[in-house]
């Protein structure tokens, strides 16, 4: 059953934004989930893949705690070292071999699911679609910022 709706330019960017986020985070939860991979030890997965070196809890938490919350960083931190996909030197934590591997099926994942979010839309449509949203938060006094 498809029901009418009010014409695009009518209707509250908020709605659907809000809609948009709670399917895509849905959506990406149960697909890792799948992997038993929270999206927060993603996002630290994800950061450390990119720091082999490792990285400083707080640089890590400071760099990924505003796409959920600190706190749900620092809990990931902790259910990864558990996991064995983490551990800590000194002042740093690093990925295992173990994580690594967690990583990889977990980006998987991640590219199977950009590609279903981006299917029949343009780059030129996504860029504007992401500009748009940064512009209107901005205009409505937000602050936001993705690494």
């Amino acid at each position: 059953m498809t029901r009418e709706m009010q014409p695009a330019a009518l209707q509250p960017l908020g709605f659907w934004t809000a809609r948009a986020g709670q399917a895509i985070r849905a959506r990406t939860r149960g697909r890792l989930a799948e992997l038993d991979v929270t999206q927060p030890e993603w996002w630290l997965l994800h950061q450390l893949s990119l720091h082999l070196a490792g990285a400083h809890d707080v640089d890590v938490v400071a760099t990924i705690g505003p796409n959920e919350s600190d706190g749900a960083i620092t809990e990931a931190i902790a259910s990864s070292i558990d996991k064995g996909w983490v551990v800590r030197d000194d002042d740093r934590i690093l990925l295992t071999a173990t994580g690594t591997e967690r990583f990889h099926s977990a980006a998987t994942v991640q590219r199977e699911l950009n590609d279903e979010r981006r299917h029949g839309i343009s780059d030129d449509d996504y860029v504007t679609t992401i500009e748009v949203l940064q512009r209107t938060i901005a205009n409505v006094g937000g602050d936001a910022w993705h690494w």
